[in-house]
């Protein structure tokens, strides 16, 4: 039998490897009138020495998506990976979101290739990063969450002191 931590810690390396098989995710966003706003963004990694699970994409600050964080302050990224046409893996990442518009903080952060969408580039006022800083996960990863595959999935959220616990399996 696992113990919580032992669970816990399976959940969320099953999570990261879900992750790192899909280049595009889902961003959620409460909508001004209930609702939800959906859009796909493209996450990048964090930084040496940053929390775990925090995650970063760039955006418009002029955007719906940046006027939504900065009215709920959070944020759901969807992440799927559906091998040939199979019921795929899914991990939903929940938490705080804010806005980063620190130039010294974009331009560490920036890659060349997004001046395609953010043509003023790492300077431009209009160029903003999004970070999420997840405290609730949840997923469905064949193998890792209960049988039968997609009918339950599993949730794991960080407590007080920041450690992950298992709510749901």
């Amino acid at each position: 039998m696992m113990t919580s931590i032992t669970r816990a810690d399976r959940l969320l390396a099953a999570a990261r490897e879900t992750m790192a098989k899909v280049t595009y995710c889902w961003a959620a966003t409460p909508s001004e009138d209930g609702g939800v706003n959906l859009r796909v963004v493209g996450p990048i990694p964090g930084v040496f020495g940053e929390e775990d699970w925090t995650i970063w994409f760039a955006t418009s600050g002029g955007s719906r998506k940046a006027a939504d964080i900065r009215r709920a302050g959070r944020l759901t990224l969807g992440y799927q990976h559906q091998p040939d046409r199979a019921p795929g893996d899914y991990v939903a990442l929940i938490g705080r979101a804010a806005l980063v518009e620190d130039r010294s903080e974009i331009r560490d952060r920036w890659l060349e290739k997004w001046r395609v969408y953010f043509p003023g580039g790492p300077d431009d006022p209009d160029t903003v990063f999004v970070r999420l800083n997840v405290d609730r996960i949840e997923l469905c990863v064949r193998g890792v969450t209960p049988e039968p595959f997609g009918s339950r999935h599993s949730v794991v959220e960080r407590g007080a002191e920041r450690k992950w616990k298992v709510v749901s399996d």
